[in-house]
């Protein structure tokens, strides 16, 4: 990773007349060529050299090396070329949906706030159906001793059947046979308040595992109910406590999917 930095940094310190003196060895396409072929270290090398070349409109490689950067967990190396990202497309949905990804593995929560607040006005103004399709964006990714989750929160959240959070594993892409969720229903508030432990108008969130078994029975394990829609922080905590088996759900025995140690 520092011999990586350092040829960027070399190349970027070059006079503008030497840094283009040669073309980049290949192709924006030749390298999305790699990454499709599964040559990610390939892929990102030959990115980074077209990166440093300084072509004329450098998004596509840009796009792609801060995928493969998030993908491995290298928020730093992602968060410069996000930032050139979004001064080239400031209304991409795509590119700030990356820029909350790299402050969320930052830690920077204030900034985070204010990518999902630009994130939500690119897909108010998107004008491409398929993402103004989009109920939810992907915020971070969580890793465990079994598995990494993909971390997606709902733009619109309220009311009594609402979902909030989901947080899918990566190796069950396309699936949904375990998902953890933090969710509102319509059974439970009104039960709740039916026996006056809420007040009428309260929506109750509840973080649960679900598990789809083959012979199509649905498992449901809860594991904690919020009477104020929960933030992303306190939920991801408990998820983190899940994958490493700290925490149990409130009745019965946790999924034995989510802990332990990884299939060989």
């Amino acid at each position: 990773m520092l011999a990586r930095h350092w040829l960027l940094i070399a190349a970027l310190l070059l006079p503008p007349g030497l840094a283009r003196a040669a073309d980049p060895p290949m192709t924006q396409d030749q390298a999305m060529a790699l990454l499709h072929d599964g040559k990610r270290q390939e892929a990102l090398h030959a990115l980074d050299a077209i990166i440093a070349a300084n072509p004329p409109d450098p998004t596509q490689a840009l796009f792609a090396a801060s995928q493969i950067d998030l993908q491995d967990g290298d928020w730093r190396s992602a968060k410069p070329f996000v930032k050139r990202l979004i001064k080239l497309r400031p209304a991409s949905f795509q590119i700030w949906e990356m820029m909350v990804q790299v402050d969320q593995a930052a830690g920077d929560t204030e900034d985070c706030d204010l990518d999902i607040q630009s994130l939500h006005a690119a897909w108010q103004s998107a004008t491409d159906p398929q993402i103004r399709s989009q109920i939810a964006f992907v915020r971070d990714h969580v890793t465990g001793p079994k598995h990494t989750l993909v971390a997606q929160q709902t733009f619109e959240t309220g009311g009594d059947d609402s979902l909030r959070f989901l947080f899918q594993p990566l190796d069950e892409a396309g699936q949904a046979r375990h998902l953890i969720v933090v969710q509102s229903d319509s059974a439970t508030n009104e039960r709740w308040r039916e026996n006056g432990t809420i007040p009428y108008g309260t929506v109750v969130y509840h973080l649960d595992t679900t598990e789809q078994r083959a012979d199509g029975q649905s498992v449901v394990r809860p594991y904690k109910y919020f009477l104020e829609p929960p933030g992303y922080d306190q939920v991801r905590a408990m998820v983190v406590a899940i994958l490493a088996g700290t925490i149990k759900p409130l009745t019965g025995d946790p999924d034995p999917f989510w802990a332990g140690e990884p299939a060989k």
